[in-house]
């Protein structure tokens, strides 16, 4: 196992479900793209992204739910920036965000992310 990558377990501090569809997550006021989702809990999400991130700092984030989804709206979140490192592919950064007051229509959101995307434990 990657190092890195067991040292990001490591500093987690609850359970997320890895995804094997990688849904677009864009900034919500721009409509750029801020990377791709890894994965999810009801705590945060894991990006995949070109980019790089300022830590400590909160990102209005949108993941766009199309009829494709089963939904009509956009999941809209904030999150803050936990930390951000280079992936083993090194085009990609990993970036750890957690929720701020998330909802609980967001919550039903990402629930049904990770049962309808998810894998199972």
């Amino acid at each position: 196992m990657d190092k890195r990558l067991f040292k990001n377990l490591e500093k987690r501090k609850f359970d997320r479900k890895q995804l094997y569809y990688y849904l677009k997550v864009n900034h919500d006021e721009t409509g750029i793209l801020a990377g791709y989702l890894g994965d999810i809990s009801l705590e945060g999400l894991m990006l995949f992204s070109k980019e790089s991130v300022e830590l400590k700092k909160v990102f209005n984030l949108r993941i766009d739910l199309d009829k494709e989804f089963g939904m009509e709206d956009n999941f809209v979140v904030d999150a803050e920036s936990l930390w951000c490192e280079k992936d083993v592919n090194p085009e990609f950064f990993l970036i750890g965000f957690k929720f701020i007051g998330l909802d609980q229509a967001g919550a039903d959101i990402v629930q049904y992310l990770i049962k309808k995307y998810g894998f199972t434990e």
